[in-house]
């Protein structure tokens, strides 16, 4: 899936080896393994001039070793040389298993015997081809009347602006290029960017990056769009959809869960256990998405596969992996659909290893398309920041020892397996003392130690912000972090704590040593996990530190808290970068040849300006960049109506909520329901709700509540019920689709300013601000404006619907920033002035369209 070309199965002998290694080169090589005493290794070549080896390094050793242990040390051009000792160079299964998964990364795949004199080319070296460009003319004709796209999709309707996005994604594609497309509702842009996506792809061999936010799209590309155009095109290609590891499930953990049960899992997790446990015998893929329910968190996390505690090539079920098994089919794709989280982990990874051209999380590409654009700085600053919790801690160290129901964990586990190996007396049994005597009681009393941290520095917030435990936020900045009650809480509880963890650490890991003197390979998982239990109470030791410290370089810190069920402390301390513009530039935009980005909203009064400043494309190139913006084809004039009162208080004012009500059950009244009513705070969000909730029942009418039921089940609810009526925040501004006459009418309570104190947002606008910009109308009102235009798009997703807009926050036509809202919508019906005149206009507007 690589833009290279591949030749196959050729002999060397003496005579010309040194036209495939070089001389020095084959030196290294037998040095290497005449130091093994001859047995296997796996040596990664460089040809810097692309004609022969000249430079290897020792990539693994062994006879077990897997395809994408290598793929991980190989990068796109270079080969991997691999002897056999007994001097028979034919390869076997398993070589050819292992060259075809790094042909599929541009990877070669040499066999030598034990004196390099002769090799076998399983995969010759890729040799970078010259890329065949797409006709993006031609290209979007496919979706012109009489064209391919118009003669199999039912219900085709020729969109204009759908062969323009197309034409644009296309020369991104040839020119290596970075294309900004704002497709306005309606417009057909996953038809319109997956034509270039797969035509490059198999034109070229090069496998395309599709990344979106919500899994509605990743359902929409995955089980309608795509196979719609395997059925529509004349040739083949494969999507796979990619999802995290922390997915499937781990099959060494489940054998470890399945010889000790009661060592492991808690007694009201059996039932559930015994069924995952089944459910493991009988799965293809291990994936928890075949399930019919979704297991506890707790539980789950007992049984999943996790990055650090995968044991590699050593696992002893490494060739039945169900996470392996995901990547080969991956790597043998043409289109990936991920979502951006995913992307971000594997940027990450990346980024860390200094590796762009091998297996990361995701196989190495070239082109990436990136859908709901908008949504890319939030997901990276959260991606990119630390989150260390209460329940997180106690989860932490549960894994090791958990005292319910006689010793539950790691540690437990550890000792019913040294019993079995135990004669009495020696190394053994000091261990098992050391273990039951002093880690075991050491680990409890952590956690007493850690929940009593996290309530001082509770108790320290609540203190420092003067509010009630109901909802705490405090930003620590230089001036809190250098009061005298915070410091004091850093230089005691929390340094001790923190040195606690960092001990604990160190004696796992010197447990982990001991076990591998005395005991070896009986004990090898827990000698694994205690490696990967000390690597991971270290790094939350040192991120506690440095974020109750106030964050490193480029980052904002600050510490939430609330009171929850029964008295418990909910605590997080949490930190993110302020900026990830350079980063999203070095890290993705410099790296990938292609990206297109794509979006409904994307632009701030037509301009994609506040966009490439946040994502740092301003940095990128000019010739790179090609900005396209393609209004909807909808007639928003004659399919929507606008209305704006202006004789109702100001949001900040106190009778707001009050006027707020009314109107929205007036409105209501109008419409009989089919409304979204879209709030910024949950405290507004639940004191209409609770004052309408009975008046709308006695209409007939639904009131739904965001929160009462999962987000899906409660949608699902909403289209059911035609007179329904669903009250709403944050997350269901955007990515949510409901046709036809289930939605007629979208309120939008005030406009959607984020607020003030909100710890990342004060950051950037005092970074703006020293920067000598203005932070509210550079940032505070730019991303308003386009959660504003994610609210407003709620309501027309076809070009049969119709409905009302009211937008109850009357800043939006006083205030001189309140034109930046109004120029980024279509040009609809707009209708602004009194309540009585505003309804009126609404209810002949739905009359006329009855």
């Amino acid at each position: 899936m690589d833009n290279f070309a591949p030749e196959f199965s050729k002999r060397y002998d003496m005579e010309n080896i040194e036209e495939l290694i070089a001389p020095q080169a084959i030196e290294s090589i037998r040095k290497e393994i005449a130091g093994t005493g001859g047995n296997e290794v796996f040596f990664v070549g460089k040809l810097p001039e692309g004609d022969r080896v000249r430079k290897v390094r020792v990539a693994a050793r062994g006879n077990e070793v897997s395809a994408p242990a290598i793929m991980e040390a190989a990068s796109r051009g270079e080969v991997v040389i691999h002897n056999h000792p007994s001097g028979e160079l034919t390869p076997s299964d398993a070589d050819i298993s292992t060259a075809s998964a790094l042909g599929n990364c541009g990877v070669g795949f040499y066999i030598i015997d034990n004196d390099a004199t002769s090799a076998y080319v399983v995969v010759e070296a890729f040799k970078e081809k010259q890329a065949e460009h797409l006709d993006p003319v031609e290209l979007a004709s496919l979706l012109e009347p009489g064209g391919t796209i118009s003669q199999k999709l039912s219900g085709y309707e020729h969109r204009p602006q759908q062969g323009k996005m197309t034409e644009a994604a296309a020369r991104a594609f040839n020119r290596n290029g970075i294309a900004l497309v704002e497709a306005g509702t309606g417009t057909g842009k996953t038809m319109a960017y997956l034509l270039p996506a797969v035509h490059w792809a198999k034109n070229n061999g090069e496998r395309v990056v599709i990344s979106t936010n919500t899994i509605n799209l990743q359902e929409q590309l995955v089980h309608k769009d795509i196979p719609f155009l395997q059925k529509a095109l004349d040739m083949k290609f494969k999507a796979v959809q990619v999802i995290g590891r922390g997915n499937y499930v781990c099959l060494r953990k489940t054998t470890q869960l399945e010889r000790e049960p009661e060592l492991l899992a808690e007694p009201d997790e059996m039932e559930t256990l015994n069924t995952l446990l089944e459910w493991v015998k009988n799965t293809a893929t291990g994936c928890r998405t075949e399930l019919s329910f979704v297991p506890p968190l707790a539980l789950w996390e007992k049984l999943c596969s996790e990055s650090d505690y995968c044991m590699g090539t050593r696992c002893p079920d490494q060739k039945r992996c169900f996470v392996n098994a995901a990547r080969r089919n991956a790597a043998a794709a043409d289109l990936l659909v991920v979502n951006h989280h995913l992307l971000f982990a594997d940027t990450a990874l990346r980024r860390l290893t200094g590796t762009y051209s091998a297996l990361a999380i995701l196989p190495p590409y070239r082109r990436l398309i990136i859908d709901e654009a908008h949504t890319i700085e939030d997901v990276a600053t959260s991606y990119f920041g630390t989150q260390i919790t209460r329940l997180g801690m106690t989860r932490m160290l549960g894994r090791l020892y958990s005292p319910s129901g006689g010793g539950k964990g790691l540690l437990p586990y550890l000792l019913a397996a040294l019993r079995k190996l135990r004669d009495g007396g020696g190394t053994l049994d000091d261990i098992v003392r050391t273990v039951e005597r002093s880690l075991m009681p050491t680990v409890r009393q952590l956690v007493t130690t850690s929940n009593a941290t996290l309530d001082a520095v509770l108790e320290e917030t609540a203190r420092q912000t003067g509010q009630e435990y109901d909802e705490l936020r405090l930003r620590l900045t230089p001036r809190v972090v250098g009061t005298r009650g915070w410091s004091d809480l850093l230089d005691t509880e929390v340094s001790e704590l923190a040195a606690k963890l960092k001990s604990l650490a160190r004696e796992l890991s010197g447990l982990s040593r001991k076990l591998e003197e005395a005991v070896g390979k009986p004990v090898a998982d827990q000698r694994f996990e205690l490696r990967v239990s000390a690597d991971r109470l270290d790094a939350v030791g040192a991120d506690l530190l440095q974020v109750l410290s106030g964050g490193g370089k480029n980052e904002v810190a600050w510490v939430e808290g609330r009171m929850g069920e029964r008295g418990a402390k909910i605590v997080r301390i949490l930190s993110s970068p302020v900026d990830v513009a350079n980063d999203l530039v070095e890290n993705l935009f410099d790296r990938i040849p292609t990206v297109a980005l794509t979006s409904a909203t994307l632009t701030v009064d037509n301009s994609f300006q506040h966009l490439k400043s946040r994502l740092g494309l301003d940095l990128v190139d000019e010739d790179r960049m090609e900005e396209l913006l393609l209004p909807s084809p909808f007639d928003y004039q004659t399919q929507v109506i606008i209305g704006i009162p202006t004789d109702i208080p100001e949001p900040n004012e106190k009778n707001f909520d009050g006027s707020l009500k009314d109107v929205v059950y007036s409105t209501l009244e109008a419409t009989g329901g089919k409304a979204f009513v879209l709030f910024t705070s949950y405290r507004s969000l639940d004191w209409v709700h609770d004052q309408l909730q009975e008046p709308l029942a006695a209409m007939g009418i639904t009131a739904l509540k965001q929160g009462q039921r999962p987000r899906h089940q409660l949608l699902e609810a909403f289209k059911r019920d035609k007179t329904s009526v669903l009250f709403a925040t944050d997350s269901f501004w955007h990515g949510v689709d409901v046709e036809g006459e289930a939605l007629e009418c979208v309120i939008l309570a005030r406009l959607p300013f984020r607020v003030p104190t909100e710890p990342v947002l004060e950051a950037r606008c005092q970074q703006i601000e020293e920067q000598g910009g203005n932070a509210f109308l550079e940032y505070i009102v730019p991303q308003a404006v386009i959660k504003f235009k994610q609210g407003f798009g709620r309501l027309i997703r076809k070009a049969t619907d119709s409905g009302a807009v009211l937008i109850l926050d009357r800043r939006i036509v006083e205030k001189s920033y309140g034109k930046l809202f109004i120029r980024s919508l279509p040009p609809c019906n707009t209708v602004v002035g009194t309540v009585d005149e505003v309804l009126k206009a609404v209810r002949e507007f739905f009359d006329g369209n009855k």
